[in-house]
């Protein structure tokens, strides 16, 4: 167990001790002192005083293997009982002494230790001392406490325990010995026994058969990620809700060796979500109910609100059933169904000890708001928006075609077309001009794109570098037009400095935006086909730079061509032109298929974006 509770903060009076060196013991403290952690490995657990349930992802255990033994079964106000856990080793508990007659009524009495080492005392409600657990996660397999008995004690206590042997593990208020007020009448309630009768879970079953899309858009609603496809498949991810009567059926189903879940949210951005999680951990699933609080992890309900759970777990499918009402009124952060949400659909990893791992792609989210209760409807789903999408499009356009192909024309085929005109300008400059001014306005327009989908910009963002060499891409991209608008005429005395600044600005904004579509494309708000998505990058930087090399070593052939000419003295003009006619050729032919590989790269990139 690494804690009795998923997720809290150690405070001031937390004994985080360990004895760890230097630096390493004073991160450990800022981390006691200040930061969220994933448990109470050291039994400060006040928020479950009420429920004793841990918030651990999974339903409690059936059959107490524990027992809690009392050396008295009478007892006066001020009187001390010696209380007794013990049975298999186990790393947390939780001791309570309650109204044997009511349950769920507050803790009463209060405790006496007798080992600090392995157990703490904790203030429940307003009542000081009045609960027990343990301070690490140390095995141990007897705990002894003594028990003060209040002046205002009701007729008969019963002690009760909560017991965790590893994360996943736990009993849930086992009851225990039961001491009675001296000629006090029986009980008028039987008393629990067994965690049986107090469990919080609900029953769970086994899915003797697969999940079927039969129904979809006609009796009830469904999601399906890819489009129409079949939830028996190892890729298909599934989510359907049937209405019956006041509640409704629920599937969720997809390849998944860690965790299913799905939400249901007001907007399209994750937080204050009401979330459903089935959870495989060791080939036995759990299914909870969670909210989303911003962008944290979800935070397990003590309580669920489901019913009618069952699961399969098949080739690496995982799939669960269960039903729950439209209307909870009873349980916070559940919302109402017959409501319209944005919803959500994500997987992900679950470690060793049960902890839910963010999911390590981008969830799958619907483009609009729907009523799952309402008309039945058979819908998809993208696991990008449609900005992304768009910004990823018009970078890749930018970038790998119209900036690619008017370097090229402006490094090879000046003398090419030197002798033809377009808008009174020599062609290659008019052709070089046109598409480097698409490429500004392409990036532009891109760069916004983010911007409105985030709202601004993103204080809470996995992108890494990227956005920050976008920036750097962008501001470039502005400065070479600008600064090719105070171009020195061609012999003026500035022409070779204006040249080697073109040159290298062009350059490094190239390089930089290579690097950042690089970057961009393994991020989740994209989810790319990975690793197809690289390779095709890739390939487009081999493709550029086995153009840009045929070409130079074609211009070096050329001019010792012409030099060798020359040398001769003979037929110096027809050779020449015959020399250059052929050389002309070649780099219009080689101009043609290098477009075409461009375009071919820019169909996969455009493909796979619509894909996701």
């Amino acid at each position: 167990m690494t804690a009795l509770l998923r997720l809290g903060h150690c405070n001031r009076r937390n004994s985080c001790k360990m004895e760890l060196p230097g630096l390493a013991f004073a991160v450990w403290m800022f981390i006691c002192l200040c930061g969220p952690l994933d448990g109470y490995p050291n039994g400060k657990i006040r928020e479950v005083c009420s429920s004793m349930m841990p918030h651990h992802g999974s339903s409690p255990q059936l059959s107490p293997e524990h027992t809690i033994t009392v050396n008295e079964t009478e007892f006066k106000p001020g009187d001390k009982i010696e209380v007794n856990l013990s049975g298999p080793d186990f790393e947390g508990f939780f001791i309570q002494a309650r109204n044997a007659e009511h349950l769920d009524s507050p803790a009463v009495g209060s405790f006496i230790l007798t080992d600090q080492r392995l157990s703490q005392l904790l203030t429940c409600g307003h009542r000081k001392n009045s609960a027990v657990s343990h301070t690490s996660k140390t095995k141990k397999k007897y705990v002894e406490v003594y028990w003060i008995a209040p002046g205002d004690a009701p007729r008969h206590v019963q002690f009760l325990a909560t017991v965790v042997t590893k994360y996943k593990t736990f009993w849930v208020r086992i009851p225990g010995a039961i001491v009675s007020q001296p000629n006090a009448l029986s009980p008028t309630m039987p008393l629990h026994r067994t965690s049986e009768t107090v469990s919080t879970s609900h029953p769970v079953s086994y899915l003797t058969k697969p999940f079927s899309a039969s129904g979809c858009g006609s009796t009830k609603f469904c999601v399906r990620n890819p489009s129409s496809c079949d939830p028996e498949s190892a890729s298909c991810f599934f989510l359907s809700f049937q209405r019956e009567k006041r509640s409704v059926r629920i599937e969720m189903s997809g390849p998944s060796e860690g965790y299913l879940a799905f939400a249901l949210s007001h907007d399209q951005w994750m937080g204050g979500d009401d979330a459903y999680l089935c959870v495989n951990e060791d080939h036995h699933v759990s299914v909870n109910t969670a909210y989303l609080k911003g962008r944290k992890s979800p935070i397990l309900d003590s309580e669920n609100a489901l019913e009618d759970v069952s699961w399969r777990l098949v080739d690496g499918v995982l799939q669960c059933s269960f039903r729950r009402n439209i209307h909870l009124t009873a349980y916070k952060g559940r919302f109402n169904l017959d409501a319209n949400y944005y919803i959500f659909l994500a997987d992900g990893e679950v470690s060793e000890g049960g902890l839910i791992y963010k999911h390590h792609r981008q969830p799958l989210i619907t483009s609009r708001m729907y009523n799952v209760t309402g008309l039945p409807q058979d819908i998809g789903g993208s696991r990008s928006p449609q900005l992304i999408k768009a910004h990823g499009a018009l970078m890749f356009v930018a970038w790998i075609t119209t900036v690619s192909i008017g370097v090229i024309v402006a490094r090879f085929f000046k003398p090419v077309w030197s002798h033809s005109f377009l808008f009174g300008k020599e062609m290659w400059f008019q052709v070089h001009r046109m598409l480097m001014l698409t490429t500004v306005v392409l990036t532009s327009v891109s760069f916004v794109l983010p911007f409105v989908y985030r709202g601004g910009w993103s204080k809470v963002s996995q992108a890494g570098f990227h956005p920050f060499l976008g920036c750097t891409v962008m501001a470039l991209a502005i400065f070479q037009p600008l600064m090719a608008g105070f171009r020195p005429s061609p012999h003026a005395p500035r022409r070779q400095l204006f040249n080697w600044f073109h040159w290298s600005t062009g350059t490094t904004a190239r390089i930089l935006a290579v690097v950042t579509m690089f970057l961009g494309m393994d991020l989740p708000a994209l989810d790319l086909p990975d690793p197809w998505d690289t390779y095709t990058m890739i390939g487009f930087v081999a493709w550029h730079v086995g153009i840009d090399v045929l070409l130079e070593i074609h211009s070096y052939c050329l001019i010792r061509k012409v030099e060798v000419i020359e040398d001769d003295r003979i037929q110096i003009l027809q050779s020449l032109t015959s020399a250059e006619a052929e050389g002309h050729l070649f780099k219009q032919v080689v101009l043609t298929i290098y477009i075409c590989g461009n375009i071919v790269f820019l169909i996969a990139f455009l493909a796979a974006v619509n894909q996701i």
